[in-house]
């Protein structure tokens, strides 16, 4: 049986993304590796691992991790729900967090927004029912 799940995010920029999660969203920083650049933290019993792209491991031989060229095409969307929607819009907005649009209420309820990470990477924001 699993302990715990998570995703590991290709980024530009380990430290950048590593401050918009820790600063911005809340998560906790457990651990940063310098030699690849990689970052693990959690929030909500989740782990969020960030690994610099143009990094080659053996253990993947083949595949590379990068991340989004096109931000208008999303192929990740990481969910964190919190109490109250807008006032995390307000919140976010004062760090200068780039959003698709303002808060939404959709008729099955709940309140919620997308945020993008620095990397173009989605985020959606939610206030469940």
């Amino acid at each position: 049986m699993a302990g715990r799940a998570g995703v590991i995010l290709a980024v530009a920029d380990v430290g950048r993304s590593l401050a918009f999660y820790r600063d911005a969203l809340g998560f906790e920083v457990e651990a940063v590796y310098d030699d690849p650049p990689y970052a693990t933290l959690a929030l909500a019993g989740t782990r969020l691992s960030l690994a610099e792209q143009g990094h080659a491991a053996d253990d993947r031989p083949g595949v590379d991790l990068e991340a989004p060229r096109d931000p208008g095409t999303a192929n990740a969307l990481l969910v964190v729900e919190v109490d109250d929607a807008r006032a995390e819009h307000a919140r976010l907005g004062g760090l200068g967090v780039r959003f698709l649009a303002d808060p939404y209420e959709p008729p099955w309820g709940g309140c919620r927004f997308f945020c993008v990470d620095p990397d173009g990477y989605l985020v959606e924001i939610e206030q469940p029912s």
